[in-house]
C-alpha cells in the first residue's frame, strides 16, 4: 500500500520538484524529503516560473 503524506491547511507538500496537498509516496521517493510551504509561496513560486517560461 501506498504511503500518503497530507499538508495541513493552507500549505502545500513540496520536495522541491513535486508539489500538492496530498502526495502518494512511490518507490524511490522519501517522505522525509518533503516540507510544507504556504499557497502563497507557492503561487510566487509559479507566478516566477510563469514569467521564466513566457519571458515576460
Amino acid at each position: 500500500m501506498q504511503e500518503k503524506i497530507i499538508a495541513t491547511e493552507g500549505h502545500i507538500l513540496t520536495n522541491g520538484e513535486i508539489y500538492g496537498t496530498e502526495i502518494y509516496v512511490g518507490q524511490g521517493i522519501d517522505p522525509a524529503d518533503f516540507h510544507e510551504i504556504t499557497v502563497e509561496d507557492y503561487q510566487r513560486i509559479f507566478d516566477v516560473r510563469e514569467v521564466d517560461e513566457n519571458g515576460k
